[in-house]
């Protein structure tokens, strides 16, 4: 069983667009955390299937609940990496070895970016008060 990745309807279909244009990767490209903050968790690559739907959400999320919504898209999108890097590996594999101390990274990730995601996601627009999320998406 493989668990799927969720992102924005666009996102999927502009994907490789929108890694080259709308993505910086993991961290903010306003402060030092762009340059520090690894796009991998212990080796495991994360940029394209969490960071970069993440970015996508903070880009064009338009409402508070477009924050909240990108930021446990990114929680459950990198759990799932996690778990799937593991899942079909053999007990002694570096994926199966390394899925707790990857959960625990990625709930800091999660933390980070709620905590301190907000400077990234109002840059350069106005945020509607509105209590809607107000773009839908899709497993794949």
């Amino acid at each position: 069983m493989v668990l799927p990745i969720y992102a924005p309807k666009p996102w999927w279909e502009h994907k490789a667009k929108s890694i080259k244009e709308d993505c910086n990767g993991c961290g903010s490209e306003l402060d030092l955390s762009g340059k520090l903050v690894p796009d991998t968790l212990y080796g495991l690559n994360i940029r394209d299937n969490c960071c970069c739907p993440h970015d996508y959400g903070y880009k064009y999320g338009e409402t508070w609940m477009d924050k909240i919504f990108t930021d446990v898209m990114f929680l459950h999108n990198m759990t799932a990496t996690i778990l799937n890097a593991g899942i079909n590996s053999k007990w002694y594999s570096k994926d199966k070895i390394l899925m707790v101390p990857r959960l625990l990274r990625a709930t800091k990730y999660f933390i980070a970016v709620v905590r301190y995601g907000e400077k990234s996601f109002v840059e350069g627009k106005e945020i509607s008060e509105q209590n809607e999320i107000t773009f839908k998406g899709e497993f794949r």
